[in-house]
């Protein structure tokens, strides 16, 4: 079953290539954690998730883990969804990783976060969290191996 990790920040997660849920970044004011919270839910919103983005979203994180030390996985914590986007660009093996799986960093950033909140939403259950979208539960309940699979190799 799917572990919450100690910090689903979305950095810990966009930066070793896999994002979590806004509400659990640990931000310097509110307005910059409230900013970067509407952003994820704006971009989120209506976002259906996919087996093909899952395969993809996985092939990104093993190949990451597989050679950390070449990817820049260290970058100052972001005050909007625009500000990890250019984090990602910024890294040009960032940047190539994802546009080889058929990604750019907002699609990537967009998959990622809709899964982690999906996958919170199963653990906590989707009445604990806001704006959980039914069909994505039901997406992470049937592929709840790849998905637990897909949390463990991003740690």
């Amino acid at each position: 079953m799917f572990r919450i990790p100690g910090k689903i920040g979305i950095i810990a997660l966009a930066m070793t290539l896999f994002v979590g849920v806004a509400t659990s970044f640990p931000a310097a004011a509110a307005n910059t954690q409230s900013t970067l919270r509407e952003d994820i839910a704006k971009a989120t919103a209506g976002h259906k998730l996919t087996a093909d983005e899952l395969d993809r979203m996985t092939n990104v994180v093993t190949t990451i883990k597989s050679d950390p030390k070449a990817y820049n996985l260290h970058s100052k914590k972001p005050n909007s969804l625009d500000e990890m986007v250019a984090n990602l660009n910024n890294d040009p093996k960032i940047k190539a990783l994802l546009d080889e799986n058929g990604f750019d960093a907002r699609e990537y950033l967009v998959a990622s976060m809709t899964l982690a909140h999906s996958a919170v939403a199963v653990r906590v259950g989707p009445d604990k969290l806001p704006n959980v979208d039914p069909e994505n539960v039901e997406f992470v309940r049937q592929h709840q191996a790849a998905v637990d699979a897909l949390m463990q190799t991003r740690r």
